[in-house]
């Protein structure tokens, strides 16, 4: 799958924007599979030969570029003193609004349909939040407060992100700041405490 930016063309910034959203909104209402160039163009009220052009109807393309334009901020946690203070910031963050997690879903169900795209959305979704989560472990372990485990700082990046993702979908409860306490207070700070005691 290429991820190329789309050709430049007369296409102005918000208008753009109005694609991309439309091509979400898609998504959530019909799912990946169901959704066509020709509802695209419908729902943006644009043509589908403006659609051809710039993505050469390449439907994952198209939904990849609409997806990266509304991706998620990446965590930033560059002041805070201690690792336990970086877990108050993420508990106390605005939670996953129901598309998202509707949204969410989707992906995966479509990922497993097409393993390209579930490639391209490791690539250019997940993987920067699953490093962003990472390098909030290794900081801590460059101010000497855990040791240095790369591959469980991975795999506890991936833990957090599951659980914001789809805690409210497994548990039927609301995800907020208390759960996310909690996540981080039984699960994600005795893994990391495991991890200083292991050379013991």
């Amino acid at each position: 799958m290429s991820m190329d930016p789309p050709p430049r063309s007369r296409m102005k910034p918000e208008r753009l924007a109005e694609l991309f959203e439309a091509v979400r909104a898609l998504l959530l209402d019909v799912g990946y599979e169901r959704l066509t160039f020709d509802a695209v163009a419908v729902r943006a009220r644009t043509s589908k030969a403006t659609l051809y052009r710039h993505w050469k109807g390449n439907k994952a393309d198209l939904v990849m570029a609409a997806l990266t334009q509304h991706r998620p901020a990446l965590p930033d946690h560059a002041g805070a003193a201690s690792l336990d203070e970086v877990f108050a910031q993420m508990a106390g963050a605005d939670g996953m609004p129901t598309g998202d997690l509707r949204m969410g879903l989707m992906l995966l169900h479509a990922a497993a349909a097409d393993p390209d795209f579930g490639a391209a959305l490791r690539k250019e979704i997940i993987a920067p939040l699953v490093n962003a989560l990472a390098a909030v472990f290794e900081t801590a372990a460059d101010r000497g407060e855990i040791v240095r485990d790369s591959p469980l700082f991975r795999r506890l990046a991936h833990v957090i992100l599951t659980d914001l993702a789809f805690s409210p979908l497994i548990s039927g409860g609301e995800e907020n700041a208390a759960s996310r306490q909690e996540l981080f207070r039984t699960i994600i700070r005795p893994a990391l405490t495991f991890t200083d005691r292991r050379d013991e």
